[in-house]
């Protein structure tokens, strides 16, 4: 089982990922997922209140907002946890989109980089390559681009091919989870080769559940008579349950 760290300051939980241990905050902002509203001012705001790691990936196309809120705060790249996702594509346009995150972003690396999908997004699209892309994100860790890789919305099969070509091992996989949906045979494979296997929307959407389809976690009855019971909200239920399992050790809001 891998360790939650707290900070020094005793506010932010880390979790260690990778050969390295690099410190992961356990929640991070996730500025995907459905999103449309003022990210720039969600960052800002985010950082403000002690928030640390920030979530996107280049489908977001919503780097350069990122990068707005952390300048309106006056924030350091160096006290940020990012990370950041390209697609499954082939090694020329994986290069090129891990290019554009970083140029959109203005930073020189990110703490995180993964690749989004082991599928393509929309029909029609170049051709997906595991493989390709796996070895362009080897690349870009070597070369100081990426403090740590991996994947995202792999399950077992998809570990097990990418293990076929990989030299480095995922540190991340970073997955829907909630008590909506969770994917236990996927989470115990993860933990038994040390890859953190971390949560996104772990309330499911929220209020409107749009950033998944199965089910807000909110509207659960269990987890509102639950919340009733101890006198928080079921948000908090809905978080604590994300949280609590052994191999679920990171979760992003």
């Amino acid at each position: 089982m891998l360790a939650i760290a707290v900070s020094a300051a005793g506010v932010i939980p880390t979790v260690p990922v990778g050969p390295a241990g690099l410190p992961m905050p356990l929640v991070s902002l996730g500025t995907g997922s459905g999103q449309h509203g003022d990210v720039a001012n969600a960052t800002a705001t985010w950082l403000q209140v002690g928030g640390s790691g920030i979530d996107t990936a280049y489908i977001y196309n919503d780097e350069a907002s990122i990068a707005a809120g952390v300048k309106a705060v006056g924030a350091s790249w160096g006290s940020i946890f990012l990370t950041t996702k390209i697609p499954c594509t082939t090694t020329q346009a994986a290069k090129a989109d891990v290019a554009s995150n970083l140029r959109s972003l203005g930073v020189g690396r990110v703490d995180l980089l993964l690749i989004h999908s082991p599928r393509p997004w929309t029909v029609g699209t170049s051709r997906c390559s595991v493989a390709e892309t796996w070895a362009v994100l080897e690349e870009a860790q070597a070369a100081g681009q990426a403090r740590s890789i991996g994947v995202s919305n792999f399950r077992i099969a998809d570990l097990e091919m990418l293990a076929a070509t990989a030299k480095v091992r995922p540190a991340v996989n970073q997955c829907s989870h909630s008590v909506s949906y969770h994917d236990d045979a996927t989470a115990a494979y993860c933990e038994q080769r040390g890859i953190v296997y971390e949560a996104y929307s772990p309330l499911c959407g929220g209020a409107n559940g749009s950033s998944c389809d199965h089910g807000s976690v909110l509207s659960i009855p269990l987890v509102q008579q639950i919340a009733i019971a101890h006198g928080v909200s079921a948000a908090q239920v809905g978080r604590r349950c994300s949280t609590s399992c052994s191999t679920v050790l990171s979760s992003r809001c």
